[in-house]
This record gives structure tokens, C-alpha cells and sequence, in this order.
């Protein structure tokens, strides 16, 4: 036999005498045979490994559908009993934050009103002097010292026309008069503002108003005393009323004269602003309080003027 590598002329044997190679043809049939058999045990391995479980890491397909999910139900008895949870605990917020400001007033209230008794007793005693020291930050003292004398003039007419036994006075008695008071101490502490424009001076208003609030002390205190006289006598209860009426004249000048008037700069002569001044309040109290005074006559006679 031939061999096919090196031409070797060789006997019936298996290899090559010169080579070595195999001179034993493979047959067509073993090989188609062991071609079937390879391509037969594929499909075997694999339907074994389609048929295996999904390893715990490999990754889930999206495909795959999903387990359901517990859907939790909140009853309805729970979100009503929830609701009215918060509203009841916003509602005891609010309670305990409105009684918070409420108290927080009442302790201003009361840190105000010690405030002013203490301010009002020392006053009582030196007021002119007093007036000399105050600032702007006395303003507040001034105003509730101008409320008070509007307070007690009214209660004064309310209580003196009250005796009488006349029906609805107190529109006529109280409102009225407390109204025409508030106005003319307004009105005085406008004219002596502007007297003191006309004079050129440089002041601060909230420390006008506390000059003037402290020289109106005295006339409290003489209302006061007033309003304790009208059961008492007539005569001494009037001559209280004009006592206060007569300190609010002397508060306007007594403040306007510790300025220094009578500069060169001024408009006019300082003597005839303040007496101006003067006369247009003594004529606004007069008109207020005739008006008032003739109107509470006029109920009086009239049953169909009550109010």
C-alpha cells in the first residue's frame, strides 16, 4: 500500500514503514454514525437543561408575571376617627394660643393701668414739674388722661340728667357729651400745634401730647370729685365741672408759654396767637356744651324728642 503523505511503497501494513502514518482509511459509515450520535445527544442536553429551575441569581424576565401584591384597605371608621383626631387637636391649638393672647392682653392691661396710677399719684402732686421732665415716651399717659376726662364729663351729665327720670338719655347724656369733650381736647392740641408752627419752634408732637396730658391730671381728679358730689349737693358738683373745665385753658397756655414765643421769625405776635387759641376754644366748648345742654332741655318739654 501507497502511503499518501510520502509515496512509500509499503506492504499489507497498518503504518507507514518510512513515516509512521496510519494507512487504515476511516470509514464513511463510522463517522456519519458518530456525526448522528453527537448531533442525537444535543437535543438531549438540551431538553435536560430547559427542564432545570432558574438558579436564585439569575435575573427574572419582565415577561414573567408577577406575584399580586396585599393591597392594604384603611376603613373608613379609621380616616373619620383620624379627621376628627386633628380637627379636635387643631381646635385645643387654637383655644390654647387665643387663651395665650388673651392673658398676655390682660397682663399689658394690668402692667399699663399700675403704670399709669403710679405716674397719675405723682403727677397729682407736682404736675407743673413733672410737665418739664416728660418725653415722647409719657405721649400714651397724656391720651389715656384725655379718655378719662371725655369718660367722667359724660358720666357727670349722664348721672345729673339721670335723676330726672328721662327715657333714652343715654345717647343724649353720655354719647353726645363724650364725643364733644374727645373734640375739644383734639381741638386744643391742634391750636397749640399750630401756634407753635406759626412761631417757627422745633418740637416733637408725642412730647406735646405728654406736656399736656400731665398738666390734665388735676382736672381728673377734680371730674372724679365732681361725679362723687351729685348726690352729695348740686353747687359743689358744678363747681367741680368747671374747675376741669377751667384747667384744660390753663394746661393750653401753661404749654405754649414754656416754649420760647415771641421770636422775631414769627408771623405774628405771640400774645395774640395764644389768645386766638384761647377764644376758639372757649367758643367750641361753648357751642358743644350749650347744644347739648339745650337738647337734653328739649327732651325734657318734648315726649316725641326722646330717644
Amino acid at each position: 500500500m501507497k502511503c499518501p503523505v510520502c509515496n512509500h511503497e509499503n506492504g499489507n501494513a497498518s503504518f507507514c514503514e518510512r513515516c509512521g502514518s496510519n494507512l487504515t482509511p476511516s470509514s464513511p459509515t463510522a463517522d456519519s454514525a458518530q456525526d448522528q450520535q453527537s448531533a442525537a445527544a444535543e437535543p438531549e442536553y438540551t431538553r435536560w437543561s430547559s427542564t432545570q429551575a432558574t438558579p436564585s441569581h439569575a435575573p427574572i424576565s419582565s415577561n414573567t408575571p408577577s406575584a399580586p401584591r396585599p393591597v392594604q384597605h384603611v376603613s373608613e371608621s379609621s380616616d373619620s376617627s383620624g379627621t376628627e383626631g386633628a380637627s379636635a387637636s387643631g381646635d385645643n391649638n387654637t383655644n390654647q394660643w387665643n387663651n395665650i393672647v388673651q392673658n398676655e392682653k390682660v397682663q399689658q392691661a394690668k402692667e399699663v393701668s399700675k403704670q399709669y396710677l403710679s405716674y397719675f399719684l405723682s403727677v397729682l402732686t407736682r404736675p407743673y414739674q413733672t410737665m418739664k421732665t416728660v418725653g415722647e415716651q409719657h405721649s400714651l399717659n397724656g391720651w389715656i388722661t384725655m379718655a378719662l376726662i371725655a369718660v367722667l364729663s359724660s358720666t357727670y351729665f349722664l348721672i345729673t340728667f339721670g335723676r330726672m327720670d328721662m327715657d333714652g338719655l343715654f345717647i343724649g347724656g353720655f354719647i353726645r357729651p363724650l364725643l364733644f369733650t374727645a373734640i375739644s381736647l383734639v381741638v386744643a392740641i391742634a391750636l397749640m400745634y399750630a401756634i407753635l408752627k406759626i412761631e417757627k419752634i422745633t418740637f416733637r408732637p408725642k412730647t406735646l401730647v405728654a406736656q399736656f396730658g400731665t398738666l390734665l391730671v388735676p382736672a381728673v381728679a377734680s371730674l372724679v370729685l365732681a361725679n362723687l358730689f351729685i348726690v352729695i349737693s348740686y353747687s359743689i358738683a358744678i363747681f367741680f365741672l368747671v374747675v376741669s373745665f377751667l384747667i384744660i385753658f390753663v394746661s393750653l397756655n401753661t404749654v405754649l408759654f414754656q416754649y420760647p414765643l415771641n421770636r422775631t421769625k414769627a408771623a405774628i405776635d405771640s400774645m395774640y396767637s395764644v389768645l386766638i387759641a384761647n377764644v376758639v376754644l372757649f367758643y367750641i366748648l361753648y357751642r358743644l356744651l350749650a347744644t347739648m345742654i339745650m337738647g337734653l332741655i328739649s327732651l325734657m318739654f318734648s315726649p316725641f324728642g326722646r330717644m
